[in-house]
């Protein structure tokens, strides 16, 4: 550290990567993947490998002008080798904590090809993010102590601010460091393609409409007119996983995109401009032979679920939105969804209406549900409404095993709302997928 320079370079070596066995075991977090170095804290918070390998992969490196990829705020370095690894550049990652820094340098050496010459520009800086100018005059310090009389600029920001972990809702103020300062700090470093800056913000998926309205006003600030593609990313949870704010030369023609990713692979993507939807109430019981479907909720989080519906269902053919709110969005309509990808893997069931009962499953009339379906033909009934979170995993597995041994199709129970003129009840409808 040079005398009043608050930051300090680490190159990942075999020295350093010594040092963190030290303090803690590399592990894969799943068979097959790469070993990392996390503490059990670093490792719940940590992007799964998948995921932080699927966005490096959807990243055009054609785009990117010339430099190394920056990560501000790295951690332990996940996001950062996965982008390291797929686009070929050198890795400078800035991380605060000088433990995590350490364990952050050991991963991107474990992780990196002995013979490959990019990874001698590799480093990590303990110290602040936000301090661009600071962070860099360290990194190019380093490069030239060991040799290298380079200069690389920055093609590539990623930032994925901390937020504390126990808020059920999070505001752009609780984020270290701050993106404001970050991106005003690093902007006159950044490489500018065509399209502008390569900019990418892992954000909180808790984050509202005017949260993200906050965010987009300080990338306009930072970067007039540059483009933005908002991302919402589901893994199937019945909940948005991630939200990020694709920029400049890393945004899409569209202003939103909602990706849904299987255990290795993106199974569905779709783009486009949100739009509004209109939620019908039902006040008779839904036709026997009408189709019902349960979508993805980071769809409807995203406001494409109206973009979704025109690759979905064929023109003409009837549709309604029963519910948007809540992990169950539900849509009925006349004819069965098109087969594509892109439409089934935001779909969480669909399924032609067979069958209404009036009470719900509970412990004690679980076995006369369960006949009814054998007699309808089924031989598994996924239970999709809402019930008694306590008891739900027990209907379900006495479910089972009522069913256990007949031989039918699949299908779901689900509940929807009628409205009568003495008030709201629900009808739970059974549906053949």
């Amino acid at each position: 550290m040079g005398e009043g320079s608050r930051h300090t370079a680490l190159n990942p070596s075999a020295q350093i990567a010594k040092e963190a066995r030290k303090r803690v075991r590399a592990e894969p977090a799943r068979k097959g993947e790469p070993s990392f170095h996390m503490t059990e804290d670093m490792r719940r918070l940590s992007t799964p490998w998948y995921v932080a390998l699927a966005r490096a992969r959807r990243i055009d490196s054609s785009v990117l002008p010339a430099g190394v990829i920056l990560d501000a705020a790295a951690g332990s370095g996940l996001q950062l080798v996965a982008y390291s690894r797929e686009l070929k550049r050198p890795a400078l990652g800035v991380e605060i904590d000088g433990n995590i820094a350490v364990l952050c340098a050991a991963n991107m050496h474990i992780n990196s090809d002995e013979g490959d010459l990019q990874r001698s520009m590799d480093r990590v800086i303990i110290g602040d993010g936000s301090d661009a100018e600071g962070a860099i005059t360290e990194y190019w310090n380093s490069l030239r102590e060991a040799g290298i009389r380079a200069h690389p600029p920055i093609a590539m920001l990623h930032l994925d601010p901390a937020r504390p972990p126990d808020a059920q809702a999070h505001d752009v103020d609780e984020m270290q460091p701050a993106i404001g300062p970050v991106l005003s700090s690093w902007g006159e470093h950044l490489q500018s393609g065509p399209r502008g800056p390569a900019v990418l913000l892992d954000l909180s998926p808790r984050l509202g409409e005017e949260q993200q309205g906050i965010i987009d006003a300080i990338v306009e600030v930072t970067f007039p007119g540059v483009s933005r593609t908002w991302e919402w990313l589901s893994q199937g949870g019945g909940r948005v996983d991630r939200l990020s704010l694709w920029v400049g030369s890393l945004s899409s023609k569209k202003s939103r995109r909602c990706v849904r990713m299987g255990t290795k692979n993106v199974l569905a993507t779709i783009e486009g401009a949100p739009a509004g939807s209109e939620v019908v109430q039902m006040n008779t019981p839904p036709p026997f032979g009408a189709w019902m479907t349960i979508v993805d909720p980071a769809l409807v989080h995203s406001g494409l679920q109206e973009a979704w519906l025109k690759r979905a269902l064929r023109e003409g053919g009837g549709h309604s939105w029963l519910r948007l709110k809540g992990r169950r969005p539900l849509l009925i309509h006349t004819d069965p969804l098109n087969g594509s990808d892109d439409v089934g893997g935001f779909v969480v069931a669909s399924g032609e209406i067979v069958q209404h009962r009036l009470r719900p499953p509970e412990l004690h009339t679980i076995d006369q549900t369960a006949a009814s379906a054998a007699r309808n033909g089924f031989g598994k009934v996924t239970l999709r409404c809402s019930l008694d979170p306590d008891i739900h995993p027990t209907l379900q597995r006495r479910l089972d095993r009522e069913l256990k041994e007949v031989d039918g199709a699949r299908g779901f129970m689900i509940d929807i709302d009628l409205e009568r003129g003495s008030g709201s009840h629900k009808l739970y409808v059974v549906c053949r997928e």
